[in-house]
């Protein structure tokens, strides 16, 4: 073997060998530990988040279960918070469905306050106190809260022997709690109405006052103008009228109005409006903690028996008002026949015939129920056709039980009509008519009628109007034979009725007990007219434990004690009465009734229908001086601190942002 063949490494080859060897260990090395460091970040990143999904769902799972009117925050005042302290319901037989007291009230079973404490890291920290002390009042409940905050547990304050504590977890973070308040934004590109709840606030018994403040406008708004509608403020949820609240216990910047809405669905056509000019504008109103306000009639359930409720543009301002229905036509004869226009009859034969007129008011089995107001006294109107002139005397109107139109049999006296004192109509002109002076005739619209009357035996004053009947013959009857017109007469006229009742419907005050106040009206009561109320109550819905109307005693007494047993759901009469000395031609009209009572102290939901249009801003409420609130927003941050290659700090957040509904509302 020639030894001369064989080759070996050199010194510097495995130098080099080494370095390149020492090199690729490094960069695998350095990437081994680029990677660990990213499985480190990526770790600590998904605790964190972790940790905030799961305090957030804990939040979550525990607040819906309370009540926004019982809770309170560390610190006091207007926020933002560190801590928070409310109710839990109880459920004890775990069926899902909240325990009650004996009138319906949520039993709370325990008191939770979730809270920071200050170690190193920081620790979220939940004490419980189970059972709840329900016997603290809102100052020691507070206390409490603030003694739980300040030593980190609840061992030194109210209910120590039934505290305990529980740490969520463990690291730097830092949160806030912030009521949200209540705001509407009323920018619309046309006029209209919207509803909205805007929050939730705590109320006492009493008046309190509403302040509306205008915080911004949209920015496709051409102003900063406020408009209500209606109301929404009391535990009962009865409409206020917006506009009925005025005047403004204060305001700044402009006046707040009433305005009259003719066209819209605005209630009672009208509504309040603040014409701000810019932001911070404000008006204040004063609105009692719960009552009754019945200002636009008409609810669901309500009776009128001759009465009835219309929207009044003789007032001023135009108003819903109830007032006695009538005083109007009651019947027609185009109406009966269905000849609405009439036909003129040239026949000179008609002079000194009698006619006969049957009015259909009752319900007959055929073309009946013509007659549409009652009323205590009664006109005949006459009219002349298109061709001559008319003059009718010896005119009656009686009562008829009759349903055969051709056998007229009369049930009592007929009453004569006189005509400006006259036994006998003036002198009608081709197509002129007369109205008889008042009758003292009741008229009733179950009932039947006839009137007879004769033709003046004059050829140049026979001319009467014809309706020709397109529904049943026999209507009328002339000289004793049957026709299918009616001759002559045109309308028959109601007063009022002497007097007549408006039935409310059924209020739900939603108090088991509620002890009334005064039951106060404003109304127009012409000379001789009268109004007087009935107000009952009951534990049943339908108040089918009510007192009947009729055992119920009336009052005209402005305002007057409702003096009604202390019972849940509540109703009232008001019986109108006409003036006697006025023909029953004048009416009282009712505007606005109201009832109150000692609410208790309950959160309420307020809200609104609210005006939007193209120069409408955006405002919140405030009651007291104190936000609405309608949800808690909980702000949560949690984060870290861990090592980058280059040995420098990296922090590591995450942070979650929600808004936290409680669904109970203690009732």
């Amino acid at each position: 073997m020639n030894l001369k063949l064989k080759k070996g490494f050199t010194l510097v080859e495995v130098m080099a060998s080494v370095t390149l060897l020492v090199m690729a260990m490094g960069l695998a090395l350095s990437g081994y530990m680029f990677s660990l460091k990213n499985v480190n970040q990526a770790d600590v990143q998904n605790e964190l988040d972790m940790d905030v999904q799961l305090t957030m769902e804990r939040l979550k799972k525990d607040l819906r279960l309370s009540s926004l009117d019982a809770m309170f925050y560390f610190p006091s005042g207007a926020g933002p918070y560190k801590a928070l302290s409310f109710p839990l319901a109880e459920d004890s037989d775990g069926d899902g469905i909240l325990e009650t007291d004996a009138i319906g009230k949520i039993l709370w079973d325990e008191t939770v306050i979730y809270h920071i404490r200050p170690t190193t890291p920081n620790q979220l920290v939940k004490t419980t106190f189970k059972p709840r002390d329900n016997s603290l009042s809102d100052a020691q409940r507070q206390a409490q809260l603030e003694s739980v905050v300040k030593y980190g547990h609840g061992s030194s304050t109210y209910n120590s022997q039934n505290a305990t504590s529980k740490m969520i977890f463990e690291n730097l973070l830092e949160w806030e709690i912030n009521p949200k308040s209540g705001r509407f934004d009323a920018y619309s590109p046309a006029l209209t109405r919207d509803s909205s709840s805007l929050g939730y606030i705590l109320l006492d018994p009493g008046e309190h006052k509403f302040t509306f403040k205008v915080i911004d406008k949209n920015r496709n708004s051409g102003g900063y103008k406020i408009g209500l509608d209606q109301l929404f403020v009391s535990p009962s949820y009865s409409e206020r009228e917006a506009e009925a609240q005025l005047p403004a216990t204060a305001q700044s910047g402009a006046t707040a109005i009433s305005r009259y809405m003719p066209v819209g669905s605005w209630k009672g056509n009208h509504h309040l409006v603040f014409p701000a000019t810019s932001v911070g504008n404000s008006f204040t109103l004063t609105l009692n903690n719960d009552q009754w306000e019945e200002t636009n009639f008409g609810a669901l359930g309500y009776a009128a028996e001759d009465t009835e409720f219309i929207f009044d543009e003789t007032l001023t301002p135009k108003d819903n008002i109830v007032q006695l229905r009538g005083n109007d036509i009651t019947w027609e004869a185009s109406e009966q026949t269905g000849s609405l226009i009439g036909t003129s009859i040239s026949n000179t034969t008609l002079k000194g015939t009698t006619v006969a007129v049957h009015i259909n008011g009752a319900e007959l089995l055929t073309n009946g129920n013509w007659t549409v107001y009652n009323g205590k006294k009664c006109k005949l109107t006459f009219q002349a056709n298109a061709t001559g002139r008319l003059q009718v005397k010896n005119v009656y109107i009686g009562k008829t039980t009759s349903t055969e139109k051709t056998v007229f049999s009369l049930d009592g006296a007929p009453k004569n009509a006189r005509f400006s004192g006259s036994s006998e109509s003036g002198i009608m002109m081709a197509g002129a008519t007369e109205t008889s002076d008042w009758i003292d005739f009741e008229i009733n619209t179950t009932n039947n009628y006839i009137v007879v009357f004769k033709i003046k035996d004059d050829s140049d004053k026979c001319f009467p109007m014809a309706w020709e009947n397109q529904y049943s013959p026999n209507d009328c009857v002339v000289a004793g034979n049957p026709t299918n017109h009616i001759i002559g007469l045109k309308s028959i006229t109601a007063s009022y009725p002497e007097s007549g009742t408006y039935t409310s419907q059924i209020f739900d005050t939603h108090l088991s007990k509620p002890r009334y106040g005064d039951l106060s009206w404003n109304a127009q009561s012409p000379p001789g007219t009268a109004l007087s109320f009935k107000v009952r109550t009951g534990s049943n819905p339908d108040l089918s434990d009510a007192t009947n109307w009729e055992s119920t005693s009336a009052s005209s007494v402005n305002p007057r004690s409702v003096g009604a047993s202390y019972k849940r759901y509540i109703q009232f009469q008001t019986l109108l009465q006409s003036n006697p000395g006025a023909d029953y031609t004048t009416t009282p009209k009712l505007k606005d009734i109201t009832i109150d009572w000692g609410g208790e102290r309950q959160l309420v939901d307020i809200g609104g229908i609210f005006t939007k249009g193209p120069d409408y801003g955006m405002f919140e409420i405030q009651v007291d001086g104190n936000p609405l609130r309608s949800a808690l927003i909980v702000d949560l941050e949690i984060y870290d601190e861990i090592l980058t290659m280059d040995h420098e700090s990296l922090k590591v957040t995450s942070s979650l942002k929600i808004e936290l509904t409680p669904r109970n509302s203690g009732k």
